[in-house]
Order: C-alpha cells, then sequence, then structure tokens
C-alpha cells in the first residue's frame, strides 16, 4: 500500500537524499523531466533546493509516495497560476515514479491526491505536458485528460534528438 504525503520544508529536507535518487532514476530509466543523463548529484541537489524555496513561498505544491517500508517511491508537483487572470488553472509538473516501483497504481494515486487538492484550491483547469510515447500517456488518458495538440521537436533527450512533447488539459 502507498502513502501519499504533502511535503513541507522540514518533510522535504527530510527526504531530500531520496527526492535527489528519484529525479536520478527518472532521468536515468528515460523519463522527459527537464534534465538529461546521466544527471549529477550537484544538478540534481541544486534542482531540489530550487522546488524547497518554491515550497516555502507557496509557489507550488509537492506530494511524495512512501511504500510500506517509508521509502520513497515517486512524487508530482502543482503549480498554481500566478496571474490574475488564471487564478483557475495550475500545472501538473514533474510525476516521476521510482524504476523498480512503476506499474504498481503510485502514479494514479499521486494524481488523485493532487487533483483533489485541485479542487480543493478551487482550480478549475491542470494543464500538463509529456513527451509523444512516454507510458505516462496512457495515464493520463485513462484520468480523462484531453490531449490538445503535439509541438514536434519541443526538448532534447540523452541521445541529442529531439522529442515531441504532447500537451493536455482537464476540466475538474
Amino acid at each position: 500500500m502507498v502513502r501519499i504525503e504533502k511535503l513541507d520544508m522540514v518533510s522535504a529536507a527530510k527526504n531530500s537524499d531520496s527526492l535527489v535518487n528519484l529525479l536520478q532514476d527518472s532521468v536515468k530509466n528515460g523519463a522527459s523531466v527537464s534534465f538529461l543523463s546521466p544527471l549529477s548529484d550537484s544538478a540534481a541537489e541544486a534542482y531540489w533546493r530550487e522546488v524547497f524555496a518554491e515550497i516555502n513561498s507557496a509557489q507550488i505544491i509537492v506530494w511524495a509516495a512512501f511504500d510500506d517500508e517509508n521509502n520513497l517511491v515517486g512524487s508530482v508537483q502543482l503549480a498554481p497560476a500566478k496571474m490574475q487572470n488564471a487564478k483557475h488553472r495550475a500545472m501538473v509538473q514533474k510525476l516521476m515514479v521510482i524504476s523498480n516501483h512503476r506499474r504498481e497504481g503510485i502514479g494514479n494515486a499521486l494524481m488523485d491526491t493532487l487533483e483533489l487538492e485541485a479542487k480543493n484550491l478551487e482550480k478549475k483547469l491542470l494543464i500538463l505536458d509529456t513527451r509523444v510515447g512516454d507510458p505516462s500517456e496512457t495515464l493520463y488518458d485513462k484520468k480523462g485528460y484531453i490531449k490538445f495538440g503535439t509541438v514536434p521537436g519541443y526538448a532534447l533527450n540523452s541521445s541529442n534528438d529531439f522529442d515531441d512533447m504532447a500537451f493536455y488539459f482537464k476540466i475538474i
């Protein structure tokens, strides 16, 4: 059974090493999460320090998934829009599940938690992007997200090729 926890500054710092490991594992195993493999410890640590600062300033909400042995096995982020005319929407970011726990429903549980919080925050529209052909597309389709377009060559990958990105939305 997976346990989902919203991270605050204390719990984020406590799980810093596990979050670095999750990001590195995700990148190493081909996830398109804004980084290229190999991802150094220092780059992964710097990324999470930026996220912790955003948690502290309430710019982003981060959840972590823990297995029965209290190991961090997944994470997802919700970034509410800041502009006055965008207060009704938020971006779903960095859905990651550690490679040896994929296909166990962890991503689905993280997304359920994120969507419930988004509703509680009176968000009406969620937007996300993922690489075309990525397994996450199946999850997003099952969760009712609608693909509204693709952009060719949107992101560089670790093979120095370009990946097409699919953009999705969901009205909640």
